[in-house]
């Protein structure tokens, strides 16, 4: 396996929710680019620690629980007519809208999710070289039975036939 930067890396949002929750499901789905994207944070899916003292042998045992919900910030250069950024603040201003993430890393490959947009903050822009940026609070939505990220990795086209 090799290595690569975050260079290159996409994130797209869609106001619709898949059909199913699959590849195929997102797929299906059109979707909007973020536009100026500089960061999306780390995407942390684990389960609760269930911790249990054994009062008799002072040890302690683990067990593994249900999965977390999964937040994390995606940030952008604000852009007030940007639409993919548009869509983004019209569902974090709903408390029932849902978005469609699509997240392209630089080797191709793509993670899905459904979300909540939970939280914008606007920061930065007081200084002469500071840019005002849109940072986007993300709620990840589990599905009931399923993957919470729907990861499709990239699979390069055949060789043209001769």
């Amino acid at each position: 396996m090799s290595q690569y930067t975050g260079t290159g890396t996409c994130v797209s949002v869609s106001a619709s929710t898949p059909a199913t929750h699959d590849a195929n499901g997102f797929a299906a789905l059109a979707y909007t680019q973020l536009g100026e994207l500089e960061s999306v944070g780390e995407i942390n899916i684990r389960h609760e620690s269930i911790n249990f003292v054994n009062l008799c042998s002072g040890k302690t045992s683990l067990s593994k629980g249900a999965e977390q919900g999964v937040e994390f910030d995606i940030g952008v250069a604000m852009d007030r007519v940007d639409a993919g950024q548009a869509i983004m603040t019209s569902a974090r201003k709903s408390l029932t809208q849902k978005v469609s993430l699509k997240i392209t890393d630089s080797a191709g490959d793509t993670v899905y999710l459904l979300a909540y947009v939970m939280g914008e903050r606007i920061a930065g822009g007081a200084g002469s070289n500071d840019v005002r940026m849109n940072v986007y609070s993300i709620g990840v939505i589990a599905p009931a039975s399923g993957d919470t990220a729907v990861v499709v990795l990239y699979s390069p086209p055949p060789p043209p036939s001769s």
